[in-house]
């Protein structure tokens, strides 16, 4: 994989607001992968482990990136619900990331290479026989 892109993103109200997420998305060659760490909201003191979450590029079932005026959230659906079971502030099989305005133009182009590739992982999917049905 030639391109890397990384971006930071932020997860404000975590634990009904005491506490915050901080933390990069990127992809790497099996999907996508999130590290983040969760500090308390009202000195920063109190931080945890940096956690990893790797969701392959078959769970993911939507992906969109939302730049507002005020607001720029990139919201990931996944199939399954059991992938985000200890991510903060997922619902449904969905997470919500705050990005930065700074990095909007990069995360546009995050958007676009990660549909390529997830498109991509549904044509090599196609292209197995053991996955046709009869």
């Amino acid at each position: 994989m030639a391109t890397r892109i990384s971006i930071p993103f932020t997860l404000p109200e975590v634990y009904q607001g005491l506490a915050a997420a901080h933390g990069r998305i990127y992809v790497d060659d099996s999907g996508l992968r999130l590290e983040y760490r969760v500090e308390d909201a009202v000195f920063g003191v109190i931080k945890s482990r940096v956690r990893d979450l790797r969701i392959p590029f078959e769970e993911i079932d939507d992906i969109q990136f939302l730049d507002r005026w005020y607001r720029r959230r990139f919201v990931v659906q996944l199939h399954s619900l059991k992938l985000l079971a200890d991510f903060p502030n997922s619902k449904s099989g969905r997470i919500v990331l705050k990005i930065a305005r700074a990095q909007r133009l990069r995360m546009r182009e995050f958007c676009s290479h990660l549909t390529l590739l997830i498109s991509e992982e549904q044509l090599r999917r196609l292209d197995r026989p053991d996955d046709w049905r009869e």
